[in-house]
């Protein structure tokens, strides 16, 4: 990062959809970083937005072609950010859509709470209003967004 001129230390990791659940994944699966000498807390924020967590669940690998998750649970499960948390990750900012999907809003506000649990010192949720899972996105860049003034908050802090 250092290289192209940024600051390698204020590195934010955000991702829409299935990017959401990569940045999720980085965020709590150290194997993915340690492969670069580098770990999540050379992470300085998270925001999933519209993500899943948890591969094996409904919605995710057991209601989509097999090409892409495969048929192996115990891959899946290991594949999935919520079986990977732990105190020591970085911040995340969990955004979601209030017309998302009933199981993408049910795992967000899942894993917000299981992050909790584990310890995570600074996890925040919201939910954003009158979007679904395609237009939380594509709004981003219009003037006062509500997801992008999540993400502008979150990272100033």
């Amino acid at each position: 990062i250092a290289e192209y001129g940024g600051d390698p230390d204020r590195v934010f990791l955000i991702g829409y959809s299935a990017g959401g659940y990569l940045v999720a994944l980085l965020s709590t699966d150290e194997r993915y970083l340690a492969a670069h000498r580098l770990s999540p807390r050379d992470i300085r924020g998270a925001v999933p937005v519209s993500a899943f967590y948890w591969v094996e669940r409904r919605g995710v690998a057991p209601d989509r072609d097999k090409s892409v998750w495969g048929t192996d649970q115990r891959v899946w499960i290991d594949a999935s950010p919520a079986h990977h948390l732990r105190a020591d990750g970085p911040p995340m900012l969990i955004l979601y859509a209030d017309d998302d999907e009933d199981w993408r809003r049910a795992q967000n506000v899942e894993v917000a709470a299981a992050m909790k649990a584990a310890g995570r010192a600074r996890v925040e949720i919201a939910m954003v209003r009158d979007r679904n899972h395609a237009t939380i996105w594509e709004r981003v860049g219009d003037e006062g967004d509500e997801t992008a003034a999540h993400i502008i908050r979150f990272a100033s802090r």
